[in-house]
């Protein structure tokens, strides 16, 4: 597991980010350190997926939602919980219409899909989550006010549906989910245009459902594409986008927060990122929480840079690393080593890799492997196998990605040591 303390190695302000441009990145090994006897590289493997993600172009985007999880590691395998729809059938996939979700598992032979489950008043895309022998999907029903709750069982197969009976309010919207301690929680932003609306969170122990944990976002409008990390502490780092003005002229921002190790208060917000000069931060990308309690998050900047910004146990967030040209950003965590999946100008997908249980995360000098998707098109979304959406932490770096070239088709990427 990622256990180590990561060392900072540089100082708060903008003024000392450190830029990564692509010609940065490097196969060779860090100065200082021996060749190893055994010549290895890390080797990207791509593997068709589906063909049915949910998408409608022009009016629906297909890489809508990549905070939603999806990618989930349980009971050894790998499993994709999507959005479907099939373009080839008529009116099937339809923007205010979610109609089901399919279960595919990474097979030694390819994927393969292993259940269809139909759903039920719920517009947007749904989140997912692995907890223990079971699958769960979340989506907002919004005309019920409800959150719907399914669930597949991993040995049996059986599948479900319910309605949570917890009010999610009015134009509830932008759901997600995680694994937080013990606990299963899911979240939304009631979204007031003009300014006003909140985030709000339920929480099950295991005893059912509590909540909503309801509170302000500064007076923006909604708290949307949120991400959320246990602290060793067990308090839980929050990080969303925020939207101000009246449609259609609305400006973007983030806000970074925290919530109680009980999960039993309403999340507290503020506007902890430093911008870098001349150029605002107006959406998320990630965040992760290592076992030192080292926040490690990654911004979207308006100029199209992915920004990395890190916050030591009781201090604030200080600009690190910028990233150029980068739309997509997230991490990947596995074993005593750490990854970081991002896209360069959109048309190409790297992973830089630090060695094992590093002392500080100097992304400019980890190895790098750059994945060849010549028919995905720009990249639209990255989906990882991550912590925040499973019980177990992973073993593996594994990513999903989605592109332009057909918004229907999401393909695999493994990325291993040969």
């Amino acid at each position: 597991m990622w256990r180590f303390a990561l060392v900072l190695l540089v100082a708060c302000g903008a003024d000392a980010v450190d830029r990564l441009d692509e010609s940065s990145s490097s196969d060779a090994a860090p100065a200082g350190e021996d060749a190893p006897t055994v010549a290895t590289a890390w080797v990207a493997k791509v593997s068709p997926l589906t063909d049915q993600h949910r998408a409608v172009p022009g009016a629906m985007f297909g890489g809508w939602g990549p905070h939603l999880g999806h990618l989930v590691q349980a009971g050894g395998a790998t499993y994709w919980v999507d959005d479907l729809c099939t373009a080839t059938v008529p009116g099937d996939c339809d923007v205010n219409v979610n109609r089901r979700v399919g279960v595919f598992r990474h097979d030694p032979e390819g994927w393969r899909k292993l259940a269809t489950i139909p759903l039920a008043g719920i517009q947007q895309n749904t989140a997912a989550i692995a907890d223990a022998d079971r699958l769960f999907v979340y989506g907002i029903a919004s005309g019920a006010q409800r959150v719907i709750e399914c669930s597949y069982a991993l040995t049996s197969g059986a599948q479900s549906c319910t309605t949570i009976p917890i009010s999610t309010g009015t134009f509830a919207n932008y759901i997600g989910a995680a694994i937080v301690g013990a606990a299963r929680v899911v979240w939304w932003t009631n979204v007031v245009d003009g300014g006003g609306g909140s985030f709000s969170y339920i929480v099950n122990y295991g005893g059912g459902w509590n909540g909503p944990r309801t509170g302000p976002v500064g007076g923006y409008n909604d708290c949307g594409y949120a991400h959320v990390a246990m602290r060793p502490d067990g308090k839980l780092e929050t990080f969303c986008q925020v939207v101000s003005g009246l449609a259609p002229n609305w400006t973007f921002a983030t806000l970074v927060g925290t919530a109680p190790a009980s999960l039993a208060a309403p999340a507290v917000w503020n506007a902890g990122l430093a911008p870098l000069p001349g150029d605002p931060i107006i959406s998320t990308n990630d965040l992760v929480v290592d076992s030192a309690g080292t926040s490690h998050l990654l911004a979207r900047s308006q100029q199209g840079a992915a920004v990395y910004y890190a916050k030591s146990p009781g201090g604030g967030y200080a600009p690190m690393s910028e990233l150029p040209a980068t739309y997509r950003a997230r991490w990947l965590v596995a074993g005593d080593r750490v990854a970081l999946a991002r896209d360069v100008e959109r048309s190409r997908l790297v992973v830089g890799i630090s060695p094992p249980a590093p002392s500080s995360m100097s992304i400019a000098d980890w190895e790098s492997v750059e994945v060849a998707l010549p028919e995905l098109g720009d990249i639209y979304a990255i989906y990882p196998l991550a912590t925040a959406y499973q019980r177990v932490q992973p073993d593996r770096f594994e990513l999903v990605v989605v592109g332009s070239a057909d918004e229907h088709r999401a393909v695999h990427v493994a990325i291993t040591r040969e």
